[in-house]
């Protein structure tokens, strides 16, 4: 998201849990928006069941989860402005944030109503519909 020119507008509806809560947060600042009944949720990465593998199998899974929750705690850093030690501390078990805790902790910006215009804003509805390649029939 980070490599291109654009901005970035990021929306969180229903629930944003680990890598989907990262990406919402990774947003351009002020651009990142949740619907008022929408979650926030991070947690760290998970290690899948194991079952009858071998040892050499579960030190290289264990060393890429490593490598992930170490490139979530650096990205989310960037994001939210918190340092990677608050990061690790609150995401020891799963953080829960309602729309208003997520801004407060970094992750977005802004309620997005129903009513809202912050999506108009960027483009009107016909724009979007164009922009998408959708092609109104005249009637």
């Amino acid at each position: 998201m980070k490599y291109i020119g654009n901005e970035i507008y990021t929306v969180g509806t229903g629930v944003a849990v680990g890598q989907a809560c990262m990406l919402l947060s990774a947003g351009n600042k002020g651009k990142r928006f949740m619907t008022p009944h929408a979650t926030a949720m991070l947690h760290q990465p998970k290690v899948p069941s194991t079952g009858e593998r071998q040892a050499t199998e579960l030190n290289i899974k264990w060393r890429e989860t490593l490598a992930q929750k170490k490139e979530l705690l650096n990205i989310l850093s960037q994001t939210t402005s918190h340092g990677i030690a608050k990061l690790e501390k609150d995401m020891q078990r799963p953080l829960y944030m309602t729309a208003k805790d997520a801004i407060e902790y970094g992750i977005a910006d802004k309620i997005v109503e129903r009513d809202s215009k912050a999506i108009a804003d960027v483009m009107s509805a016909g724009a979007w519909d164009s922009a998408a390649g959708l092609v109104q029939k005249a009637i």
